[in-house]
């Protein structure tokens, strides 16, 4: 019976201490889960600020007590998540630009590329678009380069993709690669002129435009298989 008891003590014991690390383990997540959500609101109330300040205005005029007092948050806070304003700029850009890798590109329709780039076309400039302010200013910094071959990557893998179903059809009269990098760079180039002009034109005229030179270059350089 000793025996026993002193086995079920031991056991006990050892649950108790089971009970004691565990309870220390989910104390510990809960900390970490407050502290995450803590920085989650901290980010985006700053990145709301810095948003709405850019309305008002240009990145070089706001200040970290702008950022502070419209997030309503102290300096102190401010410091602890971020460098300086323009650490909190790459933090927004870095977001921005994992928003825009995940915009859908289309599925081509072999007997409409207007359509696929149409819809290609119209999810930029919207994206761009409903990100004005940000995008702006960064075409006025020193991140244009990254975002500019962002951009840069996206269209031209719509427009190999075009290419590589054409190929199956037909045959080109230029070389593809110098055909595909031509498309691209004209491209933006008319969507960087439309930013830095406030992009006055509506986004179905650009949208439009663009597409139908897509198009008028694709039927003079494509021959078709018969």
């Amino acid at each position: 019976m000793k025996v026993y008891y002193c086995e079920a003590f031991i056991c006990v014991c050892n649950l108790s201490d089971i009970y004691e690390k565990l309870s220390y383990i989910v104390l510990g997540v809960n900390i970490m889960n407050k502290q995450d959500l803590r920085v989650q609101k901290t980010h985006q109330a700053l990145m709301t600020a810095f948003h709405q300040l850019l309305k008002t205005k240009t990145f070089e005029q706001i200040t970290i007590q702008d950022l502070c007092h419209k997030a309503n948050i102290r300096r102190s806070t401010f410091y602890r998540h971020f460098n300086d304003k323009y650490h909190l700029l790459n933090h927004v850009v870095g977001i921005l630009i994992d928003h825009f890798r995940e915009l859908y590109l289309p599925e081509i329709n072999p007997d409409n590329p207007r359509q696929f780039f149409e819809k290609l076309m119209t999810d930029i400039l919207t994206f761009i678009h409903h990100h004005k302010d940000t995008v702006r200013s960064v075409i006025t910094l020193n991140f244009y380069g990254e975002v500019y071959n962002i951009f840069y990557d996206q269209i031209y893998a719509a427009v190999k993709k075009q290419i590589d179903f054409d190929k199956q059809n037909g045959q080109f009269y230029v070389d593809v690669t110098i055909y595909s990098e031509f498309l691209t760079g004209g491209i933006l180039s008319v969507i960087t002129n439309w930013i830095q002009h406030g992009q006055q034109q509506p986004i179905d005229k650009v949208v439009n435009e663009i597409v139908t030179i897509i198009c008028g270059a694709r039927e003079i350089h494509l021959k078709k298989l018969k």
